[in-house]
């Protein structure tokens, strides 16, 4: 399947835009229930980080997302001219410790994705998880 992309907008109601991307791409292809969901859950964090940390308040900006499939995993990368941030750049006890900063998503998005990748590149944030199959679950 070639890469699918769409533009969203920094408003929060763009997750019912998010979610009939990802179903009507993901549809037919023989992944578990679970495994769709995984997804959905880790893109609507990702965009919801985007949308609530990344530019200033009630700003239209663009986020792009693109979608890959290939015979081994789905790979998502988010792409935003916002804040510089690399959600990686702290490690799970810290987070675990101080929960008043957030931080839970992306515990959550790290438990659900098998690789997670930031790099900031001509002022842009660019970030891809990848979840891989588990042939005996997803095909």
């Amino acid at each position: 399947m070639p890469s699918r992309k769409i533009v969203l907008y920094n408003k929060r109601g763009e997750c019912e835009r998010l979610y009939k991307f990802l179903d009507d791409n993901l549809e037919g292809l023989p992944l578990t229930l679970e495994f769709k969901h995984d997804i959905r859950l880790v893109a609507e964090e990702l965009l919801a980080n985007i949308i609530n940390h990344g530019y200033a308040k009630d700003s239209e900006e663009i986020i792009e997302l693109e979608l890959k499939v290939d015979s081994k995993s789905v790979k998502l990368t988010f792409v935003d001219a916002g804040d510089a941030f690399n959600p990686l750049s702290r490690d799970a006890p810290d987070l675990l410790n101080d929960l008043s900063e957030g931080g839970m998503g992306i515990l959550l998005v790290k438990s659900l994705t098998n690789e997670q990748h930031y790099t900031r590149k001509d002022n842009l944030n660019v970030f891809t998880v990848t979840k891989n199959y588990n042939n005996n679950k997803t095909r």
